[in-house]
């Protein structure tokens, strides 16, 4: 899998119906995005990745929820809500290439850059160990909620049939 960051524009339209939907822009950072989780009705879905905050410790990788903790020292680089997986079409997505990150977020120093480089790799390399789980997980969790629309887990997730007719919707405002 691969980072992506997803249009502002996009995540602005889509936060106008479902409140779950994460913001992308953070002043002068961005919050990235991890994908192709699955893909439905011709719509690709990405997972923001969170930095771990001390609550995560304590918590379990359940079904919307995974740690990407380094198996070998424990230690807890991030984590991915599932539950906030979103469908984005292809014209609203950029893959981040390391050699362009300075376009998509400023650094005080060249060392802040490189070190943030470095933790978005480490990250990566655990994302790759366990991808074909965290598509497994996405898709039972997206077939979970479709099922169970009134279920407390549905209840934490981004409603995700209504953010495909609006990802649909989106694309043919855009195609005019």
């Amino acid at each position: 899998m691969d980072w992506y960051i997803v249009d502002k524009n996009y995540t602005r339209y889509l936060i106008q119906f479902d409140s779950r939907v994460g913001y992308v822009e953070y002043g002068d950072k961005i919050k990235l995005h991890l994908g192709i989780l699955l893909t439905v009705n011709n719509c690709h879905y990405y997972v923001p990745i969170s930095s771990a905050k001390p609550k995560h410790r304590h918590m379990s990788n359940n079904l919307d929820f995974h740690k990407l903790q380094d198996a070998d020292t424990g230690y807890l680089y991030a984590v991915l809500n599932l539950n906030n997986m979103i469908p984005v079409p292809d014209s609203c997505i950029t893959q981040l290439k390391y050699n362009q990150i300075a376009q998509f977020r400023s650094f005080n120093s060249q060392k802040e850059k490189d070190d943030y480089i470095y933790l978005l790799q480490k990250e990566k390399t655990i994302i790759d160990g366990i991808q074909s789980t965290l598509q497994c997980k996405a898709e039972k969790l997206y077939q979970k909620c479709l099922q169970m629309p009134n279920s407390s887990l549905a209840s934490r997730c981004c409603n995700f049939k209504l953010l495909e007719d609006k990802c649909h919707t989106y694309l043919n405002k855009i195609e005019f």
